[in-house]
């Protein structure tokens, strides 16, 4: 009697041995993966600060993006194409976003937005005032004319190249400002091909932002 009381205790001692190395096996292996995510999207308010410089969003998926129409070849512009306005040019710029590449005018100074207008032209481009004309880069020229300086006669505002050749885009292969007088500002753009674009204007800072509909994958 006595060893079957004795082996029945040593049974029930594996049996809890056992059960504690389990448990503790069970929470020591137990891990939380906290993964923080970036919402920025850029210009996606009229109030909203532009992150609208070299962007790319890596494809982690192995999948290819498929991009919804947008935009046409159409010209666009502002209720009134021709008004002047005291704002002035600060800085011009472009960057890959999903599905399109953007350019960027962004405006300093106090006043209303100035007129718009954008559309597609064709080459030589005339030079400012002069009789001289440009052809700019690619078998595209998108136009687009302000009401505004981008650098003041004063010599404020905008520092920057007038001929730029961008090398963080693709497919905007060249930004040329062609005219600049009499309080209206005009860049030239040249692409290697027409794309669909569409026209938005942004505050904080103000700013005409242009997105082109290129092919995605190349």
């Amino acid at each position: 009697m006595k060893r079957l009381t004795a082996l029945a205790a040593a049974l029930l001692l594996v049996a809890a041995c056992s059960s504690d190395r389990s448990s503790n096996a069970g929470t020591a292996g137990d891990t939380i993966d906290s993964t923080s995510v970036d919402t920025t999207t850029g210009d996606t308010t009229a109030t909203t600060p532009a992150t609208d410089g070299p962007t790319t969003v890596p494809d982690t998926t192995g999948s290819t993006e498929v991009c919804a129409p947008a935009g046409d070849l159409a010209p666009e512009a502002s209720d009134d194409p021709l008004l002047m306005s005291s704002l002035f040019g600060a800085d011009i710029r472009v960057g890959v976003h999903p599905c399109y590449e953007r350019l960027v005018i962004e405006l300093d100074g106090i006043g209303d937005f100035p007129g718009w207008s954008v559309e597609y032209v064709d080459d030589p481009v005339r030079l400012g005032e002069s009789d001289e004309f440009a052809e700019i880069a690619g078998a595209a020229t998108l136009s687009i004319r302000m009401g505004m300086w981008m650098t003041t006669m004063e010599g404020g505002g905008y520092q920057g190249e007038i001929d730029i050749f961008p090398t963080n885009v693709d497919h905007i292969l060249e930004l040329r400002q062609t005219y600049n007088h009499e309080g209206t500002c005009i860049w030239s753009i040249g692409l290697d091909a027409q794309y669909p674009f569409t026209v938005d204007v942004f505050t904080n800072p103000h700013r005409l932002v242009i997105d082109f509909q290129v092919p995605t994958g190349d």
